[in-house]
Parts: structure tokens; sequence; C-alpha cells
């Protein structure tokens, strides 16, 4: 096992609210790489690309968003959805440049209206080329 596996399975089970952007169900036009945090994280983003996450568990509701991310170009945003592409936006987390493909840093944005159990879409918009990296998202508040 490399040093870096360890650190992300240690991060992985203090935390069991985090989800790794690569344990997506499904996704369109996105790729997974090593991460320099460990593990993996998901890249090649582009404007309109997605990654699903089924059964999230929302509980009573959550209340805030917050995604793992890193950008050497000037970012974009993360749309939110339930259940489908075109499906109710609880939240938009906007994501700037943090400098690098792989410098990570953290973006909190308030979401509304989830609760119960939900697939997640993740819809990446922006304008051209590639936007960021994300490598794990959670969401609190409302448990």
């Amino acid at each position: 096992m490399k040093l870096g596996e360890s650190a992300a399975l240690l991060r992985i089970s203090g935390s069991s609210s985090q989800i790794e952007a690569e344990s997506f169900s499904s996704q369109s036009g996105i790729q997974t790489e090593n991460c320099s945090e460990g593990g993996q994280n998901i890249g090649y983003i582009e404007n309109g690309d997605y990654a699903v996450y089924n059964n999230i568990d929302f509980g009573a509701g959550a209340t805030s968003f917050q995604a793992r991310v890193a950008s050497g170009a000037s970012g974009g945003n993360i749309e939110i959805r339930l259940d489908s592409l075109t499906g109710p936006l609880v939240g938009t987390c906007p994501v700037t440049g943090t400098g690098g493909w792989q410098t990570w840093a953290t973006r909190t944005c308030s979401i509304s209206g989830a609760s119960g159990k939900h697939n997640v879409y993740l819809k990446f918009t922006g304008g051209s080329g590639y936007l960021f990296n994300i490598n794990w998202f959670q969401f609190t508040g409302g448990r």
C-alpha cells in the first residue's frame, strides 16, 4: 500500500459523510486520475459534464455542501441537482482557480430543499476548456 492510499483511507474512515468524487454511479465526460492528496480525484471536467451519486441520504435536510477542489484555470460552478440532470437545483457552488490542477482548496455553499434519499447529480458549468478537479464532497446540517 502506498503512503498516499493509507492517508486517503484514514480520511474516509474519519468522516462518514465525505463522499469520494471518483465513487460516482455514472458520469458523462469526466475521467479519474491520481490525486496528490491520496487516492483518486475526478478531472478533465468541461462545461456540461456531470457525475451521478445514487441513494444519498440527506436525513432531515442538508444545509451546506462542501467540495475539495483544484483548478489550474478560472474554475466554474458545481450545480447540485436531485434525481435528474434537469431535476430540482438545491444549490450552486462556485469554484475559482486555485493555482494548479493538484492545488487543493475546500469550497462551501448553502443548499436548500434536500432531504430524504435522492440520486444526486453534480452538473458542471463554466467557460471553455477544463474547469476544475474534485477530490471529495460532503453535505452537512440537518442530519
